[in-house]
């Protein structure tokens, strides 16, 4: 069920970045997109019942595929296997929070705010 999880969640993401990118630029790719993102991936999880890590993985690889299919050869790479790994990350974080008797509004708010913490520095000296 995880794996459904995550295709919802990226496809969810997917149109509604898509629509963010369009109004908000480095502003949505900051702040809008990493809160979609965590938002989507955890509230999937949940819905199905099913894990909040493996999810948060499903995501990343297939964050990671369309990284690799829109970017050259060598970014692509990389683009695809950093997805993977912060999206896990990022999925460690909620449910370490959930874990530890928080809401899961806590715990996507800490993803997102690690997320948003991330896309910055991404954006500004890579």
């Amino acid at each position: 069920m995880f794996i459904l999880a995550g295709i919802i969640a990226a496809f969810l993401s997917y149109l509604c970045n898509k629509a963010v990118l369009k109004k908000s630029g480095n502003t949505g790719i900051t702040i809008v997109i990493p809160f979609i993102e965590e938002m989507t991936k955890t509230i999937s999880a949940l819905a199905i019942n099913t894990s909040i890590i493996k999810t948060h993985f499903i995501f990343g690889i297939i964050e990671g595929i369309y990284d690799m299919a829109t970017s050259s050869k060598a970014v692509g790479k990389w683009a695809a296997l950093a997805s993977i790994v912060s999206h896990s990350l990022f999925g460690v974080v909620t449910y370490c929070t959930i874990e530890n008797g928080y809401s899961f509004y806590w715990g996507i708010f800490l993803a997102w705010l690690i997320h948003s913490t991330w896309n910055w520095y991404i954006t500004k000296y890579l």
